[in-house]
């Protein structure tokens, strides 16, 4: 049977590998094929799925690794995000795993043996771990152990203060009280996004952003963008107007076809699509880390969000081929250009 299951590494965010290591049976006789089968098992409002995988025992008697995340991502993969604050989804899921083997009669042997993690659930699935979307850096991961908890659901720097405008919705998550483990997350509770409206001028505190409000003359003056950081949770922007907009028409060419008489002919006609907007816009000054920010948090994001006209069009935030993040002969502050293209089609002031 399969002797025990260990948790190895990982975290709540469920976008970094969680590996266990699983010590298999080791059968009497050489077996013709001997793998481990890790059912991945989650709660679905009380119906429980099963995703199944498999890792082969290269050599009897030796441990096995699997990383688990995969199957979690077939799960949290298909939450759809809106600009909209919100209660973000976890999982809930335990690790059921056994060994299957073909003896040298040619018979085959399954489920044997059964190990849990963390335990056998019962009725209530209290025992269950829990996930959230998201993950850590690969720096932030290099340098912490096989494990790593999670409190803040931000990584914008504090080093500058964020400009917004009297009259914005500022959009952020409140930080966890404690750090949160995967050992001990069945008692888990998802991040949550909240709004707040901007009263007053000047320089003031939210949450753990420090911000420096416009006056609200400035609102025409500037874009406000909502989008998905690493964490899976909704941020906000307030960055200068765009200095210009594109679109790159694309147009096909094709002939219509008709009986020809000899004074009517078949015709060429055209189709034109893609009239889709490209705006460039720059950030406000920045030092290094906001820099740093805005190239590996903001423009990495895959769900953005721009406010025109009152409505949150969805967009995508692109960068050039190459960006220069550092030149030591500029001794100006940074400023970061980038385009984004609006993802509908037509103009968005008619």
């Amino acid at each position: 049977m399969a002797k025990n299951i260990l948790l190895t590494s990982g975290s709540i965010l469920a976008d970094n590998p969680i590996t266990f290591t699983i010590s298999p049976s080791v059968p009497k006789d050489t077996p013709s094929f001997h793998r481990v089968v890790v059912e991945v098992v989650f709660d679905n409002d009380g119906n429980y799925d099963v995703i199944k995988l498999n890792e082969p025992v290269t050599k009897e008697g030796t441990d096995v690794s699997l990383d688990v995340s995969s199957a979690l991502h077939a799960v949290l993969d298909s939450y759809k995000y809106t600009p909209d604050p919100t209660t973000y989804p976890f999982v809930s899921w335990y690790v059921h795993a056994y060994d299957e083997y073909m003896d040298s009669n040619g018979e085959i042997h399954t489920n044997v043996g059964e190990v849990f993690y963390p335990q056998k659930p019962d009725e209530t699935g209290n025992t269950n771990l829990r996930c959230i979307a998201g993950a850590f850096s690969d720096m932030v991961r290099l340098q912490s152990g096989p494990s790593k908890g999670v409190i803040s659901f931000t990584r914008k720097p504090n080093s500058l203060p964020q400009p917004v405008v009297v009259g914005d919705t500022f959009i952020y998550t409140p930080p966890y009280k404690t750090e949160q483990l995967l050992s001990n997350s069945p008692t888990l509770v998802p991040p949550t996004s909240v709004s707040k409206e901007i009263t007053q001028e000047g320089l003031q505190t939210i949450g753990t952003h420090q911000l420096y409000a416009l006056p609200a003359t400035e609102a025409s003056n500037r874009y406000t963008i909502r989008f998905i950081n690493l964490f899976g949770v909704l941020e906000s922007v307030s960055l200068p107007k765009a200095y210009s907009r594109k679109m790159a028409l694309t147009t096909e060419s094709y002939i219509v076809a008709k009986q020809e008489t000899f004074n009517s002919f078949s015709r060429a006609s055209v189709k034109k699509q893609n009239d889709q907007e490209t705006w460039n816009l720059t950030t406000d000054p920045l030092d290094e880390s906001w820099l740093d920010w805005y190239l590996h948090e903001f423009a990495m994001s895959e769900h953005a969000w721009i406010l025109s006209h009152g409505i949150w069009i969805p967009c995508t935030i692109l960068l050039e081929d190459e960006t220069t993040i550092q030149d030591d002969t500029n001794t100006n502050m940074y400023a970061l250009s980038f385009k984004v293209v609006i993802d509908i089609n037509g103009s968005l002031l008619l």
